[in-house]
């Protein structure tokens, strides 16, 4: 076993930094922009599809409504079978 001597000299003035870095402010907001960004072309891309389906399946049934109008079709069956063709797909 060993015995200290000497005292350990106490040194002043010495100014310990931190490794630990926090997220900057300015990489935050870009995130979040990203992320915001991204939703939005997300959520029009839906709409845009959906309004595109609905629009072809409204033209669809009022062809064939139009159709049924002239007496086109003999029975019922005939035109629900008709319409069953717009279904989106």
């Amino acid at each position: 076993m060993s015995i200290l001597l000497k005292a350990p000299i106490k040194k002043t003035g010495l100014i310990t930094k931190s490794k630990h870095v926090g997220p900057k402010t300015s990489s935050i907001l870009l995130v979040s922009a990203t992320i915001f960004i991204a939703v939005v072309l997300l959520m029009y891309t839906g709409i845009a599809f959906t309004e595109g389906t609905m629009k072809g399946y409204s033209e669809c049934r009022g062809k064939i409504v139009g159709f049924e109008q002239k007496g086109m079709y003999g029975s019922p069956d005939q035109f629900k079978l008709a319409l069953s063709y717009c279904d989106p797909k």
